[in-house]
């Protein structure tokens, strides 16, 4: 039986798109641990808020490229869709559990607008 290795804990940044991803997440990172210290349930909220934009933009660009080139896409839109509502259905469950306030709503809101753009 081969011996199984350890995780690696962090990708060592090759290239500068890996240096500037580095700082992004450490800036956000940063932000999180002053504006929520402790409240874990809180931080989850915003992370399961960024978690559903992937699946979404995924779905909508495969979405318009279906209907660009007039193609089927093969079930694709449906399942990244899926994963989208999947991902709310986690935020609305913390929201619920988490009670944030309105500024934490807002908050959420706007990281979620801006990740959407990018």
């Amino acid at each position: 039986m081969e011996a199984v290795s350890p995780p690696v804990k962090h990708h060592t940044p090759v290239g500068i798109s890996d240096r500037l991803a580095l700082a992004f997440t450490r800036s956000l990172r940063f932000f999180a641990d002053v504006f929520f210290a402790s409240r874990y349930g809180h931080r989850a909220v915003v992370l399961e808020t960024i978690a559903a934009v992937p699946g979404m933009v995924a779905g909508t660009l495969r979405h318009l490229r279906s209907l660009r080139r007039m193609e089927s896409d093969n079930g694709w839109i449906q399942t990244l869709l899926n994963e989208a509502e999947n991902e709310r259905m986690h935020l609305m469950t913390l929201i619920h559990i988490a009670k944030t306030s309105k500024v934490e709503r807002f908050l959420s809101m706007m990281a979620k607008g801006r990740c959407y753009n990018l």
